[in-house]
């Protein structure tokens, strides 16, 4: 079965969608808010991370230094949730935290401001006006957010397999569209798409390691899992530093084939760019910096 995301906008209704959709298909259904509970079981960074996101939004600095373990977390959180398939997931822009696979469905839901300034002071119990305002500012914090987290624009409809106009299409009429696609072949799991899946889950839950241990919660280390092994990508490091990663991740991958590669990256590098620098310049180890972890620990014993 395939994994619905669906981007919503402020009070645009998408809870009522959800609902038909699990009332008729028997869907699990999990919401932003939901991941959100999730990452705050972590431990104390993620909640940290998440108290200051709002403060951060205005401070770039402050919020690159957050944006990668919140990204890391959200992200190991959803994948968690979607592992088995047959779920849908509703929030503003979750989708860009996963490459597109065959069983994801991207979905982005249009509701006239009439429509959603009624649900607004219906349930802020505020005038027209107020709705209004509140609507517009929701929208541009979620634009932005998306641009800074993601550097994409929500509202560009390629990001999407599907937009669904609610000034067209009533919630039943969608809900009837959703249930369709959830059966059509081109959308269900494949082996392939599932164990990519898998493979992301590792990947993110390397980086998840990294990002919670006091020792290397600063540093922003990017985690590619293979057939062959783990391949990483951070900041120059000090020999000490490296052997408390490559423990981290071993501990992780339950594997000695890791590689570390140092070198910064753009901040708004995705994990599909960095598995093709990865494919560029291949997974060998720099003659100059101890990176194949068994030759690292050979090294130490000898040392």
């Amino acid at each position: 079965m395939p994994v619905i995301f669906i981007s919503r906008g402020t009070m645009s209704g998408v809870h009522l969608l959800v609902d038909c959709l699990h009332d008729k298909t028997g869907i699990r259904c999990i919401s932003r808010e939901d991941l959100v509970n999730d990452i705050n079981k972590h431990g104390e960074i993620a909640a940290r991370v998440l108290e200051k996101l709002a403060e951060a939004a205005s401070a770039y600095d402050q919020f690159s230094e957050l944006r990668w373990p919140y990204m890391v977390l959200m992200r190991k959180a959803l994948l968690e949730e979607i592992r088995n398939d047959n779920v849908v997931y509703h929030g503003y822009s979750g989708h860009l935290l996963l490459p597109p696979l065959r069983h994801l469905v991207r979905v982005r839901i249009e509701a006239p401001l009439q429509m959603r300034s009624t649900m607004t002071m219906q349930r802020l119990a505020c005038d027209e006006k107020n709705a209004r305002e509140y609507i517009v500012d929701a929208d541009d914090q979620r634009i932005k957010w998306a641009r800074f987290m993601y550097a994409q624009d929500i509202r560009d409809t390629m990001l999407y397999d599907i937009t669904v106009n609610l000034d067209r299409v009533s919630l039943k009429a969608a809900c009837g569209i959703l249930e369709c696609i959830m059966a059509e072949e081109d959308f269900q799991a494949s082996r392939e798409s599932l164990d990519e899946v898998e493979r992301l889950y590792l990947a993110t839950e390397i980086e998840g390691s990294l990002v919670t241990d006091p020792r290397t919660a600063t540093m922003e280390i990017r985690a590619d899992v293979q057939s062959d092994g783990v391949s990483l990508i951070g900041p120059y490091v000090e020999s000490d530093e490296l052997t408390t990663i490559m423990e981290i991740v071993q501990a992780v991958s339950g594997t000695m084939n890791i590689r570390y590669r140092p070198g910064y990256a753009s901040k708004f590098e995705d994990n599909r760019q960095f598995r093709a620098w990865i494919h560029e310049y291949g997974m060998g180890t720099d003659k100059n910096y101890n990176l194949d972890y068994s030759t690292h620990q050979e090294g130490k014993r000898n040392g």
